[in-house]
């Protein structure tokens, strides 16, 4: 690492074994690291992400609280601390299909197995700095793109490079200004990207509900796809709110109204809810694709819901 300036590199070490996280603090402070801090559970870990903003993670999956995934996550989708594109490395006991998958899903940028051999830490910090993946952006997947190859079916996702502070700093092209607008415009092209691949989600999952539902044939799996139609709806909102795209706020925010009036109707929906969903995700689509598109549409879709809602 004699090549880089890792000295200004902020580290996070995330452990309930006391032991394991001096240890590691030591041999990272023996090769020139000197800004690490460190975290026994989950309410620390949490607190420090906010507190000192790292470059780097070094986390254990079992810390205390076990919802370590769930805070990657949350990172990620830029719902904890100031950069949500923190390179993270898991630390896990072995390497069990289902605690791979949950981390995998997470957003991580590599598993290692207990216990924690430094050189292999120094090894893929070095590999973070010189060849990092870009993100890629999916309806439930923010993180660094770990897919083999092309797939030939479906929709080509495009790749987002975000800005790899712990990269910036090692190279010495830190500037905290830039660095922050990098951080904002990154933000932004994986929200965009988000709310397309939520949009297409919208469309197959109303292609599915509404004939279930208009048919009688309302599974466990149609019932799902409801609660999940509300959730999609309420992040594409949620994302859009107070920005240029308000008026796509809003048909998603409608969108959520009408969903939840099917979801409480007890397998009963209203005719009009059935018929609006299709209108709705027809709508979504047209400004989504636009881009900067006119606000008729969302005009048209709000007259709908006033009939049907009286409000």
């Amino acid at each position: 690492m004699a090549k880089y300036q890792i000295e200004n590199i902020s580290i996070l070490i995330a452990d309930s074994n006391r032991q394991l996280r001096s240890s590691l603090k030591g041999v990272l402070h023996h090769y020139g690291f000197r800004k690490i801090t460190d975290a026994y559970d989950i309410e620390s870990f949490e607190d420090a992400i906010r507190a000192h903003s790292p470059d780097l993670i070094l986390c254990d999956v079992n810390l205390k609280g076990e919802q370590v995934c769930e805070v990657i996550h949350r990172l990620r989708h830029n719902h904890l601390g100031q950069n949500p594109f923190a390179a993270v490395i898991l630390f896990i006991d072995e390497a069990g299909e289902e605690i791979v998958r949950q981390a995998s899903r997470a957003g991580l940028d590599d598993l290692q197995i207990k216990p924690v051999v430094a050189q292999k830490i120094i090894d893929r910090v070095k590999f973070l700095i010189e060849k990092r993946k870009p993100f890629v952006v999916t309806t439930d997947y923010i993180g660094p793109d770990r897919r083999k190859e092309t797939r030939p079916e479906g929709q080509e996702v495009p790749l987002v490079t975000v800005p790899n502070t712990l990269a910036l700093k090692a190279t010495g092209d830190f500037d905290p200004n830039k660095t922050q607008r990098q951080i904002a415009n990154a933000v932004w092209s994986v929200n965009a990207q988000k709310i397309e691949r939520h949009v297409f989600q919208v469309k197959y999952l109303v292609d599915r509900i509404v004939p279930a539902f208009k048919t009688g044939q309302v599974t466990k799996e149609s019932a799902e796809m409801v609660q999940r139609l509300m959730n999609v709806g309420q992040d594409i909102s949620k994302r859009l709110k107070n920005s240029d795209y308000a008026h796509v706020s809003t048909l998603a925010a409608t969108l959520v109204t009408v969903t939840k009036s099917i979801w409480q109707s007890g397998g009963q929906p209203k005719n009009k809810d059935l018929d609006l969903l299709p209108e709705l995700a027809t709508a979504l689509c047209t400004t989504v694709n636009a881009g900067n598109a006119e606000n008729t549409t969302v005009s048209e879709i709000q007259s709908s819901i006033k009939q049907v809602y009286g409000k």
